[in-house]
């Protein structure tokens, strides 16, 4: 294990990225620091995942108090990096769904109902997708050909 994991490992078991998640003020660094578990492999990661689900729930929690989440709607500028940087944990938690134990698949579907949708409002033509850099979420149907 190398020492960033090390250091990120005590991090999780200590609290401290917990209460990080909790304000504004460390938010992106927090979630930076969660962020740095995609390097390992399944079986490294599924030891952590239960702290990472939590985590998630903590840094939901804190957004949800301040600005809401949901992809049904734009935020302000202000607002987009730290948005950005949930959505872009939850897509990487959905890709990496596997390394994670499985009696923790209710709260993580629980987490993944805000990207698991397809209703989103564009506000003056802009996609909020776009807005937060998860392009990845957007999927274009095929129009059926006219019978």
């Amino acid at each position: 294990m190398s020492y960033n994991i090390r250091k990120l490992d005590r991090a999780v078991f200590d609290g401290s990225l917990a209460a990080r998640l909790s304000t504004l003020h460390h938010f992106r660094y927090a979630m930076n620091e969660i962020m740095k578990f995609d390097h390992l492999e399944d079986c490294d990661l599924q030891p952590y995942g239960e702290k990472i689900i939590t985590l998630t729930e903590i840094a939901r929690w804190t957004l949800r108090q301040i600005m809401g989440v949901s992809l049904i709607m734009l935020c302000s500028e202000e607002h987009v990096p730290y948005k950005a940087a949930y959505f872009k944990l939850l897509v990487w938690i959905r890709r990496r769904r596997s390394a994670f134990p499985t009696n923790i698949d209710d709260r993580i579907n629980s987490l993944l109902e805000d990207i698991n949708h397809q209703i989103v409002l564009r506000t003056s033509g802009i996609d909020p997708r776009v807005q937060l850099g998860i392009e990845e979420l957007i999927i274009i149907k095929k129009r059926r050909p006219d019978a």
